[in-house]
């Protein structure tokens, strides 16, 4: 199943083959042995997935739920660094540790 994702992935962002190895930091005959099945996918394929293009990896080995995790909204990225931010000045100012 791997193998048909990957290809899945590979079509739906529109990349070649060579433009897709680059994507995820490895050689085209590496993504070649993949896309075929003649190789096993590796942690650091799954990492990259991940990292690079935000795919789901439990859709990834079992094609069950969507492609791509849901991406940060704005307003959840503004959040975050929000409650950072606060976080930062009560450690500095000794509220907490």
């Amino acid at each position: 199943m791997y193998k048909e994702n990957l290809k899945k992935i590979r079509k739906r962002l529109g990349l070649s083959m060579a433009k897709f190895a680059i994507e995820l930091e490895m050689s085209s005959s590496t993504l070649t042995g993949y896309e075929r099945g003649t190789r096993t996918p590796s942690i650091l394929l799954c990492t990259q997935l991940r990292k690079k293009l935000n795919v789901n990896l439990n859709w990834f080995v079992s094609g069950e739920g969507e492609m791509f995790n849901r991406e940060i909204t704005d307003y959840e990225k503004t959040k975050a660094d929000i409650l950072s931010e606060v976080k930062a000045m009560l450690k500095t100012e000794g509220v907490i540790k």
